[in-house]
Parts: C-alpha cells; structure tokens; sequence
C-alpha cells in the first residue's frame, strides 16, 4: 500500500451577495494562514483551486450519517489523483489511505464559494464563510445533496462538518486532498509532501479552519495560526469547522485539554514510556517526585472583568489550590492553571476543578521512571550479527505557546443634565459621568527547551581525544537543558526528567535514566554512577564488539511543564570508536 500511495503522490460559518441572508446555523470556526512559497512546475498551488467536504453528523453520539461530498466552483483539471471523499471522522474511526485515479468528482454550487485558503496577497474571511454556510442557501443545498430534509436537517438532532480541500500539483501530477488527507499522505511519505509543498499542506490549507469551541471530540485550536505545523497536529486539531442548528443557551464551560501522543497539544512523549500527560487515551500520566503544571480551558458565557472576575478552585488528593482575579471577555476562553509537585512514590490521584459552579474530575497516574539497566559487559561479549540501527524519531514538543487575558479600564466621559427650576430660571446641576468599558488584551507567551549535550570518554580511559575511545572503554556525558521565556515562574517549570538510549541495544530494550540537578534557571544531567565500574564512574560502557565508526546516542529530556502543555526534546549526542580496549594490553613472557 505504501507503494501504491507512493506511486499516485509521484504522478465555518453564513451568506452575502445573492444569496439569502437569512441565517439557519451556528457557525464554529476559525482560521488562519497566510503568505504562499513561489511553488514549481512540477510542485504548486494556484490559489483559488480549492473547495469543500461536506458531511452530516448526528448530534446524539457525533456519528456520521451520510456520505461525503465535495464542493468546489471552478473547472478541475482531467484525471484528479485523490484518496477518496472520506471525512476527518471516518479516518478517526480507523479508515485507512486509499489512492484512485480519477472517478473524482464535485458539486459546483450556483452561488460561489468564499475564498477558503489564505495566501500571501489576500487573506480568507472567515466571518464570509461562516455567513456562506450557515446560510439557507447552502444547508438547502447540502439537504438536497444526502437525501436528508430541510426541516429534518436543522431540528437540531443533525450537524454538518465541513473540511478544506485543495486541488495542487504534486511531483507533476494533479491531487485533491483535504487537509486530513495531505497529513496522512505526508506519514507514509516520511515528509515527502511537506518537503515541496510545505506553505499549503501542512499551513494555509489545515489552518483555513479550526474549531472556536470543543465539539466532536475534538478541541479548540489556540496555537499559532500563521506557522507551518506537524501532521499529528493537522489530524488532531485542524482542517474542520463545524455548523450547528440548536439555539443552545451558552453557559459557562472548561475543559481538561485532551491528552494525546503528540502534535502540541496535552501531551505526549517517548516510544518507550508513552505519556506525557498522555498514555494510552484519556489517561493523565505525570512522574512521581516532579513539579508540574495543569491546566483546564475556561470558556465564558459573559464578561468577566476585574469588577467581576472567575476565581478557580483546584483540588488535588485533598490539597486545595486557588486561582483568583481570572477575567475573560464574552465567548472567549483561556487556560487556567495551577503550579503543583507530585508525590513520591507511584499511585493515583483525583485532581477536581470547579470554576463557575462547575465542577470537571479527572484521574492522574503517578508513574516512576526507572531504569531498565544494560547488563555487565564481558571481555568476551560478541555479536557478529550487529546493525547499526537508525536513530529513532520520536515526538517532540520543544516551543508551546498560551495566553492569558487582562483588561484596563476605559474611560468615557459622559455630562448626565440634572435641570432645576430656580423660580426664574432653569439651572443644569448635572454632573460627568464615566461610561466606560472594559478593554481586554491577550497576552501572549512562548516557552522554548533549549537542549546542549555532548559525550566524552570517561577520567579513567588511558588512550583517549576530546572526541575519539576505543570500544570497552566507559564515556561520560554532559546534559544542559534550559526553558526560554518571558512568563513568569509560576507558568513553567524546568526539564526534571532525561532517558538515554544506546545504539548496540538499536535504542530499545536497556536504557539509563539519568541523574538530576534542577536549578531556578537551569537543568543539568549526567549518569548515575554505574554499579559495573570499579571506580563507580558515572559513566556507560561501550560494549568490546563495536565497530569502528561513530557511536551515537539518542536522549528523551521531558517533564518541562507549561500550561499548554510538556516541554519535550530528543537530542543524539556521538563519539567516535577506534579500536578495543585490547590494543591498549601486551602480553610477554616473564623474565627472570
């Protein structure tokens, strides 16, 4: 299959203009994106060549009801290469990438479609496609095109999710894909599609639109909205909108941010351990005897202002924490989070929020990250059989980014008249009234983990350079980690956990956990003194079979906690092997 795909890739949301202005549903989404690569002959876009896939969902379990269809108002070319018009839900569901060859075909609406991909000289609406597809007009035509009724269509019982298509030349062959599709492509083709056509697949088209609220089981995207960004994230958070067709009262509501294995969201890490605040789905995983960060998303129904602000109640295996002074405008939202060190030994814990007289619970596991020791290596260790195998590519999450709302008063002066009759005349005793507002700012940070690492043979290696050993022989290593930000201490805390793994183990079965030391500004790593050395060295012992060449090492350095999420980096450190240890020994006769 992986062939097949590789062979075809070489070949919301209301209405304006003609179209009835009269609003049947509630639009939830957004965008972003922005300026466009020159592109080739072989590999471009031509902005324009672009559409939508419709598909309607049941309100009740989010199931999907009716097969896709995509839109699209201008002449495709012959022949479109494409994986068939499946949507987000049926690939969430476990459909896999299916190539075809032509048999593509779209629905061309009467009235046009709004640009839906932003480009480098004009930026898409996204108040004119919500106004297009919340629009009488286009639910009719959607009513029309799966055989469900109008009326039946917007009872509330049904939703219609929408999904960004773009038409695009692709190693000189012609492909549609929505921006589910393109992320998926790219997995299979290591990077094959971002590496030609990075400014549409994996930016403009999967930002053109994402959810402003939580629906489907999937979130509200709040990261960065004019950056390239990773397949996992397009999958889990992007190319969606979705209209609704119930007029539901809108409370106040938070979530727990869902965990998952990467993509900058909650969070994720390693092939080995498997969470970060993630695991498999829907655990909360932290690291016993660690300082960590979580966060709720609080969405709000009406302005809270310093006059009338949230406050946050956090409970966490009986500790209480308390969040204060929280102010967000109407129908905005914000991470709200608490600072907090988790316990020593491993177990579970019921962390409670309330917010708003709403209460949300989840459980946490607290798992301790232990060492999966190499054995002793032996003078006559062998393996004739060894491959030197690839370093591995996990997730990482080195750059998170969250916002929090403040507000200031804003003065507007107004005269109220106060008329009195004197008996002779009429005297004003008014006075000047502030009729101000409150006007609220987005502050936005950004943390970055800084990694630096290097190895080097071990004090008690006798034939040695700065970046040469012979196989036997123990090296050492150097790990520095640092958070780069201008949040305050309360929003972050420094790397507290680091994993190496070992080339003659092909980076599985044995690995080392190494020892701390965290500073305010600072992480730093080393080995834990190794029980096999006679010296207790704090160092790992390369096994006497290695080949000649570069000896390479591959570290997990996690549990940097932000609000938005775990801070996490893979860093490959090397040395060079020449020689064994044997050539440093000579063996002669005794003379008497």
């Amino acid at each position: 299959m992986k062939r097949i795909i590789a062979f075809f890739c070489m070949l919301v949301i209301c209405i304006s203009g003609g179209m009835s202005a009269y609003a049947v549903g509630d639009g939830n989404v957004d965008g972003g994106g922005g300026g466009m690569g020159s592109g080739t002959s072989t590999n471009k876009w031509i902005p324009g060549e672009e559409g939508v896939r419709v598909t309607v969902i049941r309100t009740t379990d989010g199931s999907q009801v009716s097969s896709s269809f995509d839109m699209a108002d201008f002449a495709l070319r012959d022949n479109v290469n494409n994986f068939g018009i499946y949507s987000k839900l049926a690939y969430r569901s476990g459909l896999s990438l299916t190539p075809q060859a032509g048999n593509y075909r779209v629905v061309r609406p009467t009235l046009a479609i709004p640009q839906i991909i932003s480009t480098g000289s004009r930026q898409a609406s996204i108040d004119e496609i919500k106004r297009y597809f919340c629009s009488e007009y286009a639910v009719q035509l959607v009513a029309n095109q799966t055989g469900i009724e109008y009326a039946t269509l917007i009872s509330g019982d049904y939703k219609i999710l929408i999904e960004p298509v773009a038409y695009f030349l692709f190693n000189g062959n012609y492909f549609a894909m929505s921006a589910h599709q393109a992320a998926m492509c790219d997995q299979i083709l290591s990077g094959g599609l971002r590496s030609k056509m990075v400014s549409l697949t994996h930016k403009n088209l999967p930002l053109s639109m994402f959810l402003e609220r939580p629906d489907l089981g999937y979130a509200a995207w709040n990261g960065n909205r004019s950056k390239a960004v990773s397949n996992d994230t397009i999958i889990n958070y992007l190319g969606i909108g979705i209209v609704k067709f119930t007029e539901e009262e809108i409370i106040t509501e938070m979530e727990f941010p869902e965990p998952d294995d990467g993509g900058g969201g909650m969070f994720g890490f390693g092939w080995l351990f498997g969470a970060g605040n993630a695991g498999s789905p829907g655990r909360y995983v932290y690291r016993t005897d660690t300082d960590v960060i979580t966060s709720v998303r609080v969405y709000a129904d009406r302005e809270y202002n310093p006059d009338n602000p949230l406050t946050a109640r956090f409970v966490v295996g009986g500790n209480n924490y308390v969040v204060r002074n929280i102010v967000i405008p109407e129908s905005e939202s914000q991470l709200v989070w608490i600072k907090w060190h988790t316990p020593s030994t491993p177990q579970t814990i019921i962390i409670r929020v309330t917010v708003g007289g709403r209460t949300q619970t989840i459980n946490a596991t607290i798992e301790e990250v232990r060492d999966c020791e190499p054995p002793d290596p032996k003078a006559n260790d062998r393996n004739d059989a060894f491959t030197e195998s690839p370093l591995p590519i996990g997730y990482e999450s080195n750059n998170l980014s969250w916002g929090v709302w403040s507000a200031s008063w804003h003065e507007y002066w107004v005269w109220t008249s106060d008329w009195e009759w004197t008996g002779t005349s009429w005297v004003d005793n008014g006075q000047w009234v502030d009729e101000g507002w409150y006007d609220f700012t987005y502050n936005m940070y950004e943390a970055r983990l800084d990694i630096a690492q290097s190895i080097s043979p071990d004090s008690k290696v006798p034939t040695t350079s700065v970046s040469k050993m012979k196989s036997g022989y123990g090296f050492k290593t150097d790990l520095n980690a640092q958070i780069v930000t201008t949040a305050p201490q309360s929003a972050y805390t420094q790397a507290q956990n680091s994993v190496m793994y070992f080339p003659e183990f092909g980076y599985e079965t044995y690995f080392r956990v190494l020892d701390r030391n965290v500073s305010t500004y600072r992480s730093a790593f080393k080995f834990k003194e190794n029980r096999f050395s006679t010296y207790l060295s704090r160092a790992h012992f390369t096994p006497i079979w290695y080949p000649d060449g570069a000896y390479r090492t591959c570290t997990e350095v996690f549990d940097a906690w932000t609000p938005a999420g775990m801070l996490k980096v893979n860093k490959s450190a090397e040395i060079d092997i020449e020689g064994n240890l044997f050539s440093d020994w000579h063996i002669a006769p005794k003379k008497y």
